[in-house]
């Protein structure tokens, strides 16, 4: 977690970790409720994107298919990983919980990011 301004910026895990076989571990997520999850998917994919490749990474629970967005996104106090919002619609792993409640907190309305925000973005997923 990053300090700016007094908010925090925090980076979104997309699972808790891998196994012994190296398979992704989802944990004990809560599932969204299914009359909010498009407006969930709807604002992780609205935010601004602040870094990006041109291909696609492998679906960790589909390794045969290689669909994952490579992007990072942020609304200025999380940021995320294309694959958050593509396990959400495809497998239904839900984002981990603070990140929904805070979604959920601005009534799944995207304000404004400024230039600040998306630089420290870029620098917080680089190491930077």
């Amino acid at each position: 977690m990053v300090e700016r301004s007094g908010e925090a910026l925090r980076l979104a895990r997309v699972y808790e970790g891998r196994d012994a076989d190296g398979r992704p571990l989802a944990g004990d997520r809560a599932a969204i409720v299914p009359w909010f999850q498009d407006d969930v998917l709807a604002y992780l994919e609205a935010a601004p994107v602040v870094l990006a490749a041109r291909s696609f990474e492998v679906d960790e629970f589909a390794p045969q298919e290689r669909d994952v967005p490579l992007n990072f996104r942020t609304d200025g106090v999380w940021i995320w990983s294309g694959a958050v919002p593509h396990y959400l619609r495809k497998h239904g792993l839900p984002p981990e919980g603070e990140l929904v409640r805070h979604i959920m907190g601005r009534g799944c309305e995207l304000g404004a990011v400024d230039e600040a925000a998306k630089e420290l973005a870029v620098q917080i997923i680089t190491g930077g």
